[in-house]
């Protein structure tokens, strides 16, 4: 069995469209799945499990999969994690603008876009 889980620890982000990308071993066929909180689909193609959460905030900080396939430890590594956030990781924002000459406020707009480039669990 393998036995997969999850927890937000900064309460403050907002993941979106998330997807958890599990490799599969090579041969063993479609794996049984017991446990999802959240959806998942098979990527025959690619060999790999896709955990999907359409969102992970506060309000759904936490999830678990459980599934049985044969296989070695080892052959369910690495697991990719890709998602977006409207929110800073840091906090930080732009509070307001002004001219360098004369310090006159200036009209803005801001958008926060956060995402990973790369992130594995090895």
């Amino acid at each position: 069995d393998v036995n997969i889980e999850f927890e937000l620890e900064n309460l403050e982000l907002e993941l979106n469209d998330v997807t958890i990308s599990i490799p599969l071993p090579h041969g063993v066929g479609t794996p049984n799945i017991s446990e999802c909180e959240g959806e998942y689909t098979i990527d025959t193609r690619r060999q790999h499990l896709l955990w999907q959460h359409t969102i992970i905030d506060q309000n759904n900080k936490s999830g678990a999969m459980e599934f049985s396939v044969g296989g070695n430890p080892d052959d369910f590594f690495p697991v990719t994690v890709s998602f977006s956030s409207t929110k800073s990781y840091s906090g930080i924002k732009v509070l307001d603008c002004s001219e360098v000459d004369g310090g006159n406020p200036v009209k803005y707009s801001s958008t926060t876009q956060f995402f990973a480039e790369k992130y594995e669990i090895v």
